[in-house]
């Protein structure tokens, strides 16, 4: 599986994604763009829910062409979020909808909600000289570039491979407790209970204790569950969201801290471009997110997009197709294991495999440690054809985050291609011990 040519022509401006440069500097070396295994993003190009393009073709009506005149979403595709919602989270049957909680579309990305509700808590504090900060894992998700961006400082806590990358709520508390002494400003703790990029699907009294060591220090929180939807079959993912719930539930509102929670539905279908979402969260909030900062910067947008998404959710093959996925990626992570102990000589506690997420974290090998001359991902691509991603995430055109000690694998390709890749490593000699091919 390799990147489509058409997906990262410039026409000679600027392009800010170091996989697009990486890619140049192989082609021009020599090897063909077509032959390129590419394993970096989440993205596959041809891996998108045929029912849902069915449906984008045949279920979008005329109006949909149009402006949506309420900044929440298409009301089609909302309405059935507001019921998917509640029930694939397990949410308290107490917590009530369009009081402590309430449903609306995300489009543009779920990074996009990201930024603009750290915006909205910067602005909800402009009084105070205190520098706003946001806690969240390491390794982890970009979010210091959505957050950094609007000023916010970070502040992380280690996630560590033998404890299969739960985090340790004392940690957690501590890092909370640090943030807050060093700022009178907005505070926020980035939740991501499955995790990307190790698949963890963090403990539910683990993620309770998160919850309230943020209300012991006066944080705000930001479920982020991208990939809530894709984990092994016999897997119950843990709810963040119904966890925040149960505990704010017996506070008067007044007590309880702005928060919000993402959900894409891109990932889960394999559609990013589309940009679609759920965002859920205190009605005042959302209010302010999309009812005043939204009408700032743009319009509803993605509406034929937002049609089809809704008519494909209330569909019974859109769960159908999740559960097919499920499986799928279960076996994949059961091959991959194999494969990485077998080929790439890779020992136990060198790579993590979680239930969870379309990803496999697996260590850059100890014979490259001493070579600065270029990234272990360039490497692997300049010698194999695989381009692999990036262990700690970074926005694009910054400089990638220091201690990059792992490698992410993407599994979304078809098994036969995640093979072909993992051979092409062993033939390169990017194995564990390396061979004489890699100068090793």
């Amino acid at each position: 599986m390799s990147v489509p040519e058409t997906m990262i022509m410039n026409g000679g401006l600027y392009n800010p994604y170091e996989d697009t440069e990486l890619l140049r500097e192989a082609t021009a070396a020599g090897r063909e763009l077509a032959d390129i295994i590419y394993l970096s993003l989440g993205e596959t190009w041809n891996g998108a829910a045929p029912g849902l393009i069915t449906a984008l073709g045949r279920d979008v009506p005329q109006h949909a062409h149009g402006y949506v005149l309420s900044p929440y979403g298409l009301p089609a595709l909302r309405r059935v979020l507001r019921s998917r919602i509640p029930a694939e989270h397990r949410l308290p049957q107490n917590a009530r909808p369009g009081e402590d909680y309430d449903v609306a579309v995300s489009h543009g990305g779920t990074r996009n909600a990201m930024f603009h509700f750290g915006r909205l808590l910067t602005d909800r504090s402009r009084e105070s000289t205190g520098r706003p900060a946001v806690v969240c894992s390491a390794p982890g998700w970009d979010y210091p570039g959505v957050f950094e961006a609007l000023g916010y400082d970070i502040h992380r806590f280690r996630l560590a491979p033998g404890a299969d990358y739960q985090p340790d709520p004392d940690e957690v508390a501590r890092t909370l407790r640090k943030a807050r002494t060093g700022t009178s400003g907005p505070l926020l703790l980035v939740i991501n209970a499955q995790h990307n990029p190790t698949g963890a699907n963090w403990t539910e009294k683990t993620v309770r204790a998160m919850v309230r060591a943020a209300l012991e220090a006066g944080s705000g929180i930001l479920v982020d569950d991208a990939y809530y939807a894709l984990h092994d079959p016999e897997v119950t993912p843990v709810s963040a969201l119904q966890i925040l719930l149960e505990e704010f539930g017996p506070l008067p509102a007044i007590r309880r801290p702005p928060w919000l929670a993402v959900r894409s539905l891109s990932k889960q279908f394999h559609c990013n471009g589309w940009g679609i979402g759920a965002v859920t969260g205190p009605p005042v909030v959302l209010e302010v997110l999309l009812g005043r900062l939204l009408p700032e910067y743009g319009f509803v947008s993605s509406v034929p997009l937002q049609a089809a998404m809704a008519a494909w959710l209330k569909s019974g093959e859109s769960d159908d197709y999740l559960v097919r996925q499920r499986g799928e990626y279960a076996l994949k992570r059961v091959h991959l294991a194999r494969h990485l102990a077998g080929e790439l000589g890779y020992p136990e506690g060198t790579f993590f495999i979680g239930p969870c997420g379309p990803y496999l974290l697996m260590r850059i090998p100890p014979w490259y440690d001493a070579r600065a001359d270029e990234p272990y991902r360039a490497f692997c691509l300049r010698r194999s054809g695989v381009l692999l991603g990036e262990g700690h995430m970074t926005t694009p055109g910054a400089a990638p985050m220091p201690g990059q000690d792992q490698v992410r694998l993407f599994l979304g390709p078809a098994t036969q291609t995640l093979t072909q890749a993992v051979q092409r490593m062993s033939a390169a000699g990017l194995t564990w011990h390396g061979n004489s091919a890699t100068g090793r």
